[in-house]
């Protein structure tokens, strides 16, 4: 995975989304029985859990280009 600070910075933004979609799901299910908040949170969580994943491969291919000496053609 790169080292760079906005590619953690946005797995990290991910991550949190999808413990706020697992925790408005479950407030949904549990405290309010509302089948819109359930649904929403379900679905937040999961579009951040693809993305997360999307993120995690691109970071993993570009750290095999990197490793293998493609350089760091991003940067000047």
């Amino acid at each position: 995975m790169p080292d760079d600070g906005i590619f953690r910075a946005i797995l990290a933004v991910l991550v949190i989304s999808m413990v706020i979609g697992v925790a408005v799901m479950l407030a949904g299910f549990y405290v309010t029985q509302s089948e819109a908040m359930i649904n929403a949170g379900t679905g937040l969580a999961l579009m951040s859990g693809l993305a997360y994943g999307f993120f995690r491969l691109l970071g993993r291919r570009e750290q095999n280009r990197r490793d293998r000496g493609g350089g760091d053609q991003g940067e000047p």
